[in-house]
This record gives C-alpha cells, structure tokens and sequence, in this order.
C-alpha cells in the first residue's frame, strides 16, 4: 500500500553553517552530512543518516530544515502529479 509521497534532502555541516542541497565540493569539507527521508502527510521520517560531527542542537535544526524542505519538495511533486499537460508539455 503507497502511503504517502516520500522526498529526500540532505543538507551539510560547514563550521557554524548548515547548507542545503550541498554540492559535491562543499560535501568534501564538510564536518558533517544529513539526510532525511520524510513522508509529510503522515509527518513521519522514513531515513536518516547522519554522519561526522554535530551538535544537539544543530542536529535538530538541520532535521527541521529538511522536513520543511521535504514538505515544499512534496507539493511541487503532487502538483506535477496531478496536472497531466505538465508532463506533456516536456
């Protein structure tokens, strides 16, 4: 059974810094990297991996920085979804 939409976003660790969507080179000096895999219709993440060095509280804004994003991420998917000229018009 399909529950909901799942998007993913991850995000880096640079110093005092937390970047979204990080490219390859601010992946490779990154303290640390998150990934969250979240459902927002059900509010429930389905992943996440964390890796190198974070603070408590960096950690939890990070994870609230990718749920949001996640959330955007779902509604541009459904609207995509759900409207059929948009994909043929591609």
């Amino acid at each position: 059974m399909m529950y909901d939409l799942v998007t993913s976003v991850s995000v880096s660790c640079l110093g005092k810094n937390v970047i979204i969507d990080p490219t390859s080179d601010e992946e490779a000096w990154q303290d640390g990297g998150l990934m969250v895999s979240y459902m927002p219709a059900r509010k429930e993440i389905t992943q996440l991996t964390l890796t190198g060095e974070w603070t408590d509280g960096k950690i939890t804004n990070a994870v609230e920085l990718c749920m949001d994003a996640c959330s955007k991420l779902c509604e541009i998917l459904r609207e995509r979804l759900k409207d059929p000229a948009s994909l043929a018009s591609e």
